[in-house]
């Protein structure tokens, strides 16, 4: 990934934050956090990943409402950034933390039955 790309990517994610904090907040959708956002190397093209805290609905449907609304997103997006072209958006659910719980609760598992066997 070029410097500019990086760049591109992390004011991407900073506008994106925003508006879904601000402008586009719902009590359904709980803690919208833009956790990644990566870019192609012609910057038209931009995969934001979105963990979701305290949501009401299912991850699938807070992603839809978001898609929803992708037209004002990149419409904001287009008079903040200074690109000649606005880069065409996707957003996922990035469920890295909850790989990550999971992998946690199987080594616990795992430990704790091989205190238990030493134990015997």
């Amino acid at each position: 990934m070029s410097v500019r790309t990086e760049k591109v990517a992390e004011e991407i994610k900073h506008q994106i934050a925003g508006v879904l904090s601000r402008d586009l907040a719902e009590p359904d959708l709980g803690l919208v956090t833009v956790t990644r956002v990566v870019i192609s190397a012609d910057l038209k093209l931009a995969k934001i990943y979105l963990s979701f805290l305290g949501n009401r609905q299912s991850v699938t449907d807070c992603i839809e409402k978001i898609n929803f609304r992708k037209g004002n997103i990149k419409m904001h997006l287009g008079s903040k950034l200074r690109l000649k072209y606005i880069p065409e958006i996707y957003f996922y659910h990035d469920d890295t933390s909850e790989y990550a719980d999971k992998i946690e609760r199987i080594i616990k598992t795992f430990r704790k039955a091989n205190d238990e066997e030493d134990s015997q």
